[in-house]
């Protein structure tokens, strides 16, 4: 098999681009939505654990840092129209 792709094999598999973009976006989306839950979570634990609340947001701004960095892909990703 030489990796490229052939149109006219017969029963291959078709890659749509646009198709596969819109769902690497689609879960990078996903992606900053956990993140952000993930940092919401990270920020209750620190009201009710003050020994640790400097790191727990600490651990909150870095989610919601990687959440921001996925929906900036997110919107890379999105094909106009």
């Amino acid at each position: 098999m030489s990796g490229h792709y052939d149109q006219n094999q017969p029963g291959r598999a078709r890659i749509d681009p646009a198709a596969l973009r819109q769902r690497l976006a689609d879960v990078a989306t996903a992606i900053a939505g956990t993140e952000d839950r993930v940092a919401d979570t990270l920020e209750r634990m620190a009201v009710a654990r003050p020994d640790a609340a400097a790191g727990l947001r600490a651990r909150a701004a870095q989610a919601r840092q990687f959440a921001a960095t996925e929906r900036s892909r997110a919107a890379a990703l999105t094909l106009p129209g």
